[in-house]
Parts: structure tokens; sequence; C-alpha cells
């Protein structure tokens, strides 16, 4: 079976969006000490001799710190960036994302409320014919001498087909690679892995009860200066980590608990 591996970036993306994939540029350039944090959240570019940015994200964030800036002022134009939205191409372009959002999860709502209704049609039917006759007889127009069990039937059709849309499509601009592919990032976190913590639990998170800014050697005060989870990112790709591998919340995506958020936009 063969194997795919994914950058931290692009796990990141596919936990917890741009924003996320912001985050793990972010650790990697304190981590090589290109950056430096202050303990009010400042972050300032460190000049290091035959070290430098190594994905066009990381060079984005880094050209960004010729002067000091605030931390969140940092995270929320890397994840706005064109390199962000490369990214995220990139992912759709491997079939992890899709290139816009899917009309399933909108989809298996409707039909849930309608699989009940039509339920609730055949029973009232069967009690107070009178009280649904528009239905009943706008169906028998439609299809004359309907069976007393055609509402029954279809409604039972119209809910485990809500039921099969809602269990193969949770990731929205995720695919179902992409959505596997998150779902095993979470269950393998661990604080030894530090840029896979920060992919799959945030800074704000925690990987094996260990806090990932600790790792980073982010203060308390420089943590709560993170930005909030980015609406537009939740809503597209799913949740982050499950609460048995971090605790915490950078802010959340569509399903799941924790530290996730989605990847919306380029393709979850």
């Amino acid at each position: 079976m063969r194997v795919t591996t994914h950058t931290p970036e692009e796990l990141g993306c596919l936990v917890g969006g741009p924003a996320r994939a912001a985050e793990v540029a972010l650790a990697r350039l304190l981590d090589a000490g290109l950056v430096r944090v202050s303990r009010e959240g400042v972050l300032t570019a460190v000049h290091v001799p035959g070290r430098g940015p190594s994905t066009p994200l990381e060079a984005q964030v880094l050209a960004g710190l010729r002067t000091g800036r605030p931390l969140a002022d940092v995270l929320r134009g890397a994840a706005g960036s064109p390199e962000a939205e490369g990214l995220r191409a990139h992912l759709a372009g491997r079939g992890l994302l899709r290139h816009r959002r899917s009309w399933r999860p909108r989809l298996h709502p409707w039909l849930m409320l309608a699989g009940f209704g039509l339920i609730a049609v055949g029973f009232l039917d069967w009690l107070w014919p009178d009280l649904v006759r528009p239905v009943t007889g706008f169906a028998d127009s439609l299809v004359p001498n309907l069976p007393d069990w055609f509402y029954y039937s279809a409604g039972v059709v119209l809910l485990m087909w809500s039921a099969v849309l809602s269990a193969r499509d949770p990731g929205r601009l995720r695919t179902r690679a992409g959505y596997l592919a998150a779902k095993r990032a979470q269950r393998r976190v661990s604080p030894h892995d530090r840029m896979g913590a920060v992919a799959v639990c945030g800074l704000r998170g925690r990987a094996g009860g260990v806090a990932v800014a600790g790792l980073f050697g982010l203060t308390a005060a420089a943590v709560a200066t993170l930005p909030g989870r980015d609406a537009s990112s939740g809503s597209s790709c799913g949740s982050g980590c499950s609460s048995s591998s971090c605790g915490g919340s950078d802010g959340g995506g569509d399903g799941g608990g924790g530290c996730g958020g989605g990847c919306g936009g380029g393709g979850d």
C-alpha cells in the first residue's frame, strides 16, 4: 500500500486551515532561530548566515518582519496571503481538498427533514387523512393510486440517504482522502514531533498534555495575542484534533473536537 506523506504546512492546512498553516510556518522559523518573539508577542526577524525560509509561506512570514510586528498581525497576514492560497491549490491538485465547497453537507440536513416529514405524512394520513389532504392530493395527482406504505418507505429511503451523505462527506472542502489524512495525524500527534503538534493542535493547543506554545518558548502573554478562530476557515474543512490527542482549542471546523479549524477557499 502506498503511503502518502505531507509536509507540516500541508497537514496544518488540512487540519486547521490556512491560519494553522501560518502557525506551522512561524513555528519552523522560530525553531530555526530566524525569528525572535518577545514576551509580549512581538516578532522580529533574525539574520542567520546560511539559513533561510524553506517554503513560500515561511518566506512570506519572514518578509514582513523587517521591523517588529505583533504576532497576531503576522499570522493573519500569512493566512490570507497568496502563498497560503497556493498551498490550498496544491492540496486540491493532490486530491486532498476540493476546488469548491461540496453541496453534500448542505443537502443531507434537508434530506433528513424531508424523510421525517414523509413519515409524519404517512402517519397522519392514517389517523387524520383530512389534515394532510393537500399533500396527499398533490402526490396522487403526480402518481395516481399511491399505496399506503409509500410515504413510510420514501421517508426511510431519504433518511438513509441523508445518513450516508453525512458519513461520507464529514470534511466539507476536504475530500475523503484529506479527511482520513487529518484523522491519522490526529491519532499520532506527539510533543516529540513539534511541527506535527503545531499542525494538528495549533499553538494554543496541547499535545500529550504539553502546551504546544511552550515547545517554542512562547510565553502566556504571547499566546494570549494569537488570533482567534477564523470563521471562514472553520466552516471549510472540519475541526482538528481529538480530545484524546490534544487539549485546548485553537479555534476549531466541521466535526471532531478540540483544536481544529478548517481549510477554506482553494479546495474540506
